[in-house]
């Protein structure tokens, strides 16, 4: 499936960075930037490399991103994201100078939505416990493929920058751009501020958790048309078709990537994931244990009121 969150360009971008890198500090080098393409309309497996290094955990640019937006944004494509540039963009601001993003006049207040893509638990184990590097590497290949996909549709939909208003209002299509970042555990999530009155951020608890990979993909709420214009995201659309059409998609991408693999695949018994056959029902249900906590909570609370 796949969520979304809001990220408030009055919060902290150092919080939020610290929240993706997982505490970690930020790649001297990436396998992506080590050797230039030769052929750029060629699969180089590049991707695939950098699961050998445990580089692709710390955050990747979106592939192909329009020169457009990342002139808008100040991103450099060809180098990896850095712990300031990030900080800067969850704030609304340029990632190389800092300074405000064009706009009409109008405060932003939201610098990104975090479109969060999970594969069902099945997926997760077979990734995590495959008994070569080989394997494990290749599943998660195909996630990430099917991930890149589902960005590449939602960044369709939902990047069309309005203008004007009333029965004045015009739309124009445009690029987008995100960052994308591997998490491998489900933990618990506390709201923390940053002072009395500073900004509120969801924290992950660092407690061990079950194993559930899932990729973050914070698309920075900004449109580059080709007339020039800097507009935002059409929220709407965010909120209308997340829930259902864009999580069916990315399903659909991952059974489609994994059969070229080879797996079998089926459909969950809700109908919203598809999951590998060879993992044990008692498997993806042994590590599971936030679920059914949340389960138990919830219980509880329907039991006290009656």
């Amino acid at each position: 499936m796949i969520t979304y969150r809001k990220i408030s360009a009055a919060g902290g971008g150092k919080l939020i960075v610290a929240y993706l890198r997982e505490q970690q500090p930020e790649p001297e080098k990436d396998a992506r930037f080590e050797r230039e393409r030769v052929d750029p309309t060629r699969d180089t497996g590049d991707k695939l490399t950098t699961y050998y290094t445990g580089r692709d955990d710390r955050g990747a640019w979106a592939p192909d991103m329009d020169p457009r937006i990342a002139e808008a944004l100040g991103i450099d494509v060809t180098r990896i994201p850095t712990d300031e540039g990030l900080a800067r963009l969850f704030e609304a601001k340029r990632a190389d100078t800092g300074e405000a993003w064009a706009n009409t006049g109008r405060k932003r207040e939201l610098s990104a939505f975090d479109f969060t893509a999970s594969p069902d638990k099945s997926v997760t184990l077979a990734a995590e416990m495959a008994t070569t590097a080989s394997e494990r590497a290749l599943i998660w290949s195909a996630i990430y493929r099917a991930n890149d996909m589902a960005m590449a549709f939602i960044g369709k939909e939902v990047g069309v920058a309005r203008r004007g208003s009333g029965d004045h209002a015009s739309v124009e299509a445009g690029a987008v751009a995100w960052v994308t970042f591997r998490h491998h555990m489900a933990r618990p999530v506390l709201q923390i501020q940053d002072g009395a009155n500073g900004a509120t951020a969801a924290v992950e608890v660092p407690v061990p958790g079950d194993p559930q990979s899932h990729l973050h993909n914070l698309m920075f709420n900004a449109v580059a048309t080709e007339s020039g214009h800097l507009g935002s995201l059409d929220s709407k659309r965010i909120t209308k078709m997340t829930s259902h059409l864009f999580g069916a998609y990315f399903q659909a991408e991952l059974a489609k990537e994994l059969r070229k693999l080879g797996v079998r695949v089926e459909v969950d018994d809700r109908g919203k994931a598809i999951m590998i056959d060879g993992i044990p029902k008692e498997a993806r249900e042994h590590f599971s244990k936030r679920s059914k906590q949340a389960k138990r909570m919830a219980e509880a609370f329907v039991a006290r009121q009656g």
